[in-house]
């Protein structure tokens, strides 16, 4: 039986995570550094639609995800960001459909 999309999606999330975690000092978890190259190489597009490509921004996201402020971002913490990641993505989504939509009926 092969993953779903959704299941094959899970997968390269946490491939990805270690795969960036595993560059640099503790392989467990994120510097700011690997978090930045992160987010710059595997959602640019995202990152540059939401006027979040800001180095200010990341840092601030890795400041909130640092819960017990180690300056290092461990897998649960990094959940906390992909929430935010999701978040955004979904806010996004209905700004397009809502675009979309609009046009299609001549109400803009």
């Amino acid at each position: 039986m092969t993953d779903t999309p959704v299941e094959e999606s899970l997968f390269q999330i946490i491939h990805c995570y270690h795969e960036y975690a595993a560059r640099e000092g503790d392989v467990e978890t994120l510097s700011l550094e690997e978090l930045k190259a992160l987010l710059t190489d595997n959602v640019p597009r995202f990152m540059e639609t939401l006027g979040r490509k800001e180095p200010c921004y990341i840092t601030q996201l890795f400041r909130a995800a640092d819960k017990n402020q180690d300056n290092q971002i461990c897998f649960e913490e990094f959940l906390y960001i992909l929430g935010k990641l999701v978040k955004d993505y979904h806010w996004q989504y209905h700004r397009q459909l809502c675009a979309h939509h609009c046009s299609q009926h001549s109400l803009y």
